[in-house]
């Protein structure tokens, strides 16, 4: 006679319930003031706290991230929400993928911190720039 079943150990420990809801929490954080960032204009407190010369760079530079970063805490709510149903191999591999392919999102919101690409300011900020930047 068997004593215990190893049936209900298969898969891996559940994350908890709060790191879910809290991932997925900054994760819409992200997106949503990521999308106040880009409809701004010249005159908000983005524009204020870009152009703070005295304030730390990467405070200026956040707004850059926050898209990079909310994927990468979506990707890390989809894979902690696994942890409730895993146990098929194949899937448990594609999830551990899914979790290192989160961290390429991390590298880039981490170097956005301190190099926003051009491409990556919106409108109102290049027409700021170009207005406060001195004529040649």
């Amino acid at each position: 006679m068997i004593v215990g079943s190893t049936a209900a150990t298969a898969g891996y420990p559940h994350a908890p319930g709060w790191a879910v809801l809290a991932t997925a929490l900054l994760a819409v954080l992200g997106f949503v003031n990521h999308a106040r960032f880009v409809r701004a204009d010249g005159q908000s407190s983005w524009a204020g706290r870009y152009f703070d010369e005295d304030g730390p760079k990467e405070l200026r530079n956040l707004p850059f991230a926050q898209f990079p970063g909310a994927i990468m805490l979506a990707m890390w709510t989809v894979v902690l929400a696994y942890t409730w149903i895993s146990g098929n191999d194949a899937w448990d591999a594609v999830m551990g993928l899914f979790l290192f392919a989160s961290f390429a999102f991390g590298a880039v919101a981490v170097k956005r911190l301190y190099r926003p690409p051009q491409k990556a300011k919106p409108r109102w900020l290049l027409d700021e720039e170009r207005r406060l930047s001195p004529p040649p």
